[in-house]
């Protein structure tokens, strides 16, 4: 039996949202209760479960470098914790998360994981005492500076580094494997490098959804996120602005069906957007996202139009 307690608040930062995003992954493919402060999985193999149930074409579909940095460490640390020293990816997160499909019977955990920050002299530890115990990845500190501001630390001017246990590395690349939506060149970007796009719950539906602790939810609501998530995808490969990501996804007829099959009034997401600048990762921004299964422009256009469906076809091609 695995415990992991969890004293990280649920907020709108990016790591957060990976790291509630793998937590949900984990719960729909593992045995366990949940509930907001604490998840109990039957064994310790239930990281082993959740790698061995990842799809390989859609890793394969995950286009993300890792940082030119040489405190980037992830590629062969989170290995060598779980005991395969003579295992490293390659220095990109679709290597990884295959290497660590392959190896899924190695990840065995701790019996206890706290997902919890504190502040060391070595920086930023989650579930750790020490850095030398730890997992570095630049991705992990897009909000580097969020949370440490306070004048009682004496850290206003400087830059901590974070570092994470093999368990919650594992949870966070999880994250990363269910919220990664899609890559694209955008015009404008700095050097024309890819931006990259993270559709992941808004806290409010991971509040709710962990204090039910009810597991069919959470596999209705992944569900539900994964056709959002295409549909997001089908939108920023075609033409990522965001006013067309917004209007198309709150107007999808599928995702509105699914909602109301399963009598779910709406649902809420964050899409992050998200790019590799050297040796950092920079949030470019942050989009509210709300699906409702009956929407106002429904409504009234069930009032003009005998199928209004194909208006809404329409409209997403123009």
């Amino acid at each position: 039996m695995v415990k992991v307690k969890i004293q990280y608040p649920v907020d709108n930062t990016f790591l957060s949202s990976l790291l509630f995003e793998g937590l949900l992954f984990t719960i729909k493919n593992a045995q366990c209760s949940f509930s907001l402060d604490e998840v109990e999985f039957r064994e310790n193999k239930f990281l082993s479960l959740a790698y061995s149930m990842l799809d390989d074409g859609k890793i394969k579909n995950i286009k993300l470098d890792m940082a030119k940095s040489k405190n980037e460490n992830i590629n062969s640390k989170i290995f060598e914790l779980f005991g395969l020293r003579n295992v490293r990816s390659g220095k990109n997160y679709s290597d990884l998360l295959t290497l660590l499909k392959q190896n899924s019977g190695s990840l065995i955990s701790r019996d206890e994981v706290l997902l919890n920050v504190k502040i060391g002299k070595d920086g930023l530890l989650m579930d750790i005492n020490s850095k030398n115990e730890g997992v570095q990845a630049a991705l992990f500190k897009a909000e580097r500076y969020i949370g440490i501001t306070s004048t009682d630390t004496n850290l206003t001017t400087q830059h901590l580094t974070s570092y994470f246990s093999k368990e919650a590395a594992s949870i966070l690349l999880l994250g990363v494997y269910s919220s990664f939506t899609a890559s694209v060149t955008l015009a404008g970007t700095r050097g024309g490098q890819p931006v990259s796009f993270f559709l992941t719950f808004s806290p409010e539906e991971i509040i709710a959804l962990l204090s039910s602790g009810n597991k069919q939810s959470v596999d209705t609501y992944l569900e539900i996120k994964n056709a959002a998530m295409e549909a997001v995808r089908n939108i920023v490969l075609r033409n990522p602005l965001n006013e067309l990501i917004i209007t198309e996804t709150s107007l999808n007829l599928e995702l509105q069906k699914m909602l109301s099959e399963e009598n779910i009034d709406k649902i809420s997401f964050t899409l992050f957007k998200i790019a590799l600048e050297g040796k950092i990762y920079k949030i470019y921004e942050q989009i509210p996202l709300t699906v409702l299964s009956k929407t106002p422009f429904m409504a009234v256009a069930n009032r003009f139009f005998k199928k209004p469906e194909k208006l809404i076809g329409y409209l997403s091609y123009l």
